[in-house]
């Protein structure tokens, strides 16, 4: 958790330091997206492990944010479906019957921090780093070997993104973003287990002037 409050600090320090003037600020923005991502979660004890890593997972997401002409900052909200593992067999973990695991990172909240980059008027690249604290739960069936678990924990976020405007009062975006990466997620005392989610999204952004 230091070493992401320290990059974040770090981050937005570059930001005052280069473009952070009000004035500077164009317009203000809110966006509705969609992504298809990736999420994973690892569990290791001393006589076994298990490993869970599905793609595709719809979610949806809710943006808000300002833009200046080279940073800018946002705030995201999402909602993300469960995913079901494959069947562990008998041992795993030590249980006595087959089993399998649903995952899910749903709702998260995001604050970034962009730079970015204008091409022209209507195009741009970004880059962003922030964080995302997220609800990451596990429900197991079949065995009573995993008991059900949640957690609230707090991740390091980076991505690349682009960003194109038809008009000057819509944008429509694509981005990678990956919101956690090896979170320990301190679920069991048996051993170690760590989370990681991100993929790809589209937006659509209605843009308001300041």
């Amino acid at each position: 958790m230091k070493k992401i409050l320290l990059y974040i600090t770090a981050f937005m320090a570059l930001l005052s330091a280069q473009t952070l003037q009000a004035e500077e600020i164009k317009f203000y923005y809110a966006a509705l997206g969609a992504g298809a991502y990736t999420v994973e979660y690892t569990e290791s004890r001393p006589n076994s492990a298990l490993s869970v890593k599905k793609s595709s997972i719809p979610a949806g997401l809710l943006k808000v944010g300002v833009d200046a002409p080279f940073w800018g900052a946002e705030l995201r909200l999402g909602l993300m479906g469960s995913v079901t593992s494959n069947q562990f067999a008998i041992g795993t973990l030590g249980s006595a019957s087959p089993f399998t695991i649903n995952i899910q990172a749903s709702p998260f909240f995001s604050y970034l921090g962009k730079l970015q980059y204008p091409f022209t008027d209507a195009f741009k690249i970004y880059a962003l780093l922030g964080g995302t604290m997220a609800n990451f739960t596990i429900t197991p069936t079949g065995t009573t070997v995993l008991l059900n678990s949640s957690a609230t924990k707090t991740g390091l976020t980076y991505g690349l993104g682009a960003e194109y405007k038809p008009t000057t009062d819509f944008s429509i975006g694509i981005e990678w973003v990956q919101y956690w990466t090896n979170v320990d997620m301190s679920i069991t005392t048996a051993g170690r287990s760590r989370a990681s989610f991100g993929g790809f999204g589209l937006s659509v952004s209605k843009l308001f002037d300041f």
